[in-house]
């Protein structure tokens, strides 16, 4: 949830203050503030950026979003959850730069890891139609789009599916 310089700054901060306190004579205090900072750090390794990433990402503000998914530097070590919204997030990121191909396999680990809400599944099942359509794999798109049909829809999302149905209706 924190950026990395927020996160250093905070690791940082805590190495000082249990300096302090040790240097009183203290000696729970800066353990206590050692262990937190250890705890920061792990949250970072585990969450990386992602958290920060799909929140400007859902509100739309892509380039934020791409370049907080970029301060993670190890997404190989993020959580499941964190890693399915790593690829979730630089998929839709992929598909609006239109790299099709990255953001088709990017967007299908994110569903082969799994995903919290059956809405985010539901928007990346349209997402990778929308792909499909754009690749020209009608077909593909059809069954995808059956697939999103399964999921209580939200009206954006249920609106842009049929949109998109009509357009390959019209074109196959």
């Amino acid at each position: 949830m924190f950026t990395p310089r927020l996160r250093f700054f905070l690791v940082i901060f805590y190495i000082v203050l249990a300096i302090v306190f040790f240097t009183k004579g203290h000696v729970l205090f800066p353990v206590l503030i050692l262990v937190s900072a250890i705890l920061l750090l792990y949250g970072y390794e585990k969450s990386g950026t992602v958290y920060l990433a799909f929140q400007h990402l859902k509100r739309q503000n892509i380039n934020r979003a791409e370049v907080l998914l970029l301060q993670t530097k190890r997404p190989e070590k993020l959580s499941k959850g964190q890693k399915a919204y790593y690829h979730f997030t630089k998929g839709i990121i992929c598909a609006e730069k239109q790299q099709w191909n990255t953001a088709f396999s990017e967007l299908n680990e994110a569903l082969a890891l799994g995903l919290r809400t059956k809405n985010d599944t539901s928007i990346v099942l349209f997402s990778l139609a929308s792909i499909e359509f754009s690749r020209k794999n009608y077909d593909e798109a059809k069954i995808l789009i059956q697939k999103c049909k399964e999921f209580e829809l939200k009206p954006e999302i249920e609106l842009g599916m049929k949109e998109l149905e009509e357009k390959i209706n019209s074109t196959h």
